[in-house]
């Protein structure tokens, strides 16, 4: 074989080999672009599978936070009437919570049947609106709690100022207002008010100042309207449909 052959065969043998390189190097790039399909697609679908199962646990935890909604509240509207906080936040926190989850109940997990989807819309409407008028029945709450309050401290203010020019009865009769008031207190404003409703009398009539016997006789109005106020918008938290319309949309969503 001539140099010119031999050149040609060599040549040729390349190209070939070339050829081979470029359509095995194309089939490694085809295999992997389909292997790299597949796993976004498996990954896709299980992205898919925990986000629908994340709605689900996060929808059936808004369900039990709606049931206990009211219980929460009442136990919060007790540490404050108790004396056990001295401010409202946790009180108005759940309050908040409560009408979060109950707007949440609005949106069941999309396996939802169409007609029971709609069945549970129609039920959480009305659960926003029984959350949502908890707030007055909170605030009238508050209110009183307030008054009832300043009043306490107003008459052991006015109670501690009179002591200071008073003897015998008059004395007498200041320190058990004293001791009245702070067990009517410390009963969470809702014992003892006739020992207390007494002890406001005997220093009404023991010829105090007109100034201070007008004073005090407004704090004992005040403590004698809006004490029972707060055992009243309790009874109004206790009277509210939320916990019944919650046990109704479970058992919607449940079916």
């Amino acid at each position: 074989m001539n140099m010119t052959s031999r050149l040609s065969h060599s040549l040729s043998n390349r190209k070939a080999r070339g050829l081979g390189f470029k359509s095995r190097l194309l089939f490694t790039r085809l295999l992997f672009t389909a292997l790299t399909g597949i796993v976004c697609l498996q990954s896709a679908m299980a992205q898919d599978l925990t986000t629908a199962q994340t709605h689900e646990e996060a929808y059936l935890d808004a369900i039990e936070k709606v049931t206990q909604g009211e219980a929460r509240i009442a136990n919060e509207m007790q540490r404050v009437q108790s004396g056990a906080v001295a401010h409202y936040d946790f009180l108005q926190y759940e309050h908040i919570e409560l009408v979060r989850h109950a707007r949440a109940l609005a949106y069941p997990p999309s396996a939802i049947e169409s007609a029971t989807r709609t069945a549970i819309a129609t039920e959480a409407a009305q659960l926003v609106d029984s959350a949502n008028a908890m707030e007055w029945v909170i605030a009238d709450f508050l209110r009183a709690m307030a008054q009832v309050r300043s009043a306490a401290s107003n008459t052991l203010d006015i109670a501690a100022s009179l002591k200071q020019d008073s003897a015998g009865e008059k004395l007498t009769g200041l320190e058990n207002l004293e001791v009245q008031t702070l067990l009517f207190m410390t009963s969470g404003y809702s014992e003892n008010w006739s020992a207390l409703s007494a002890s406001f009398d005997a220093v009404l009539n023991s010829g105090i100042d007109e100034q201070a016997q007008r004073e005090l006789a407004f704090q004992k109005q005040q403590l004698e309207q809006y004490s029972p106020e707060l055992t009243a918008q309790q009874q109004k938290l206790q009277d509210s449909d939320v916990d019944e319309l919650a046990v109704n949309l479970q058992t919607l969503y449940r079916s």
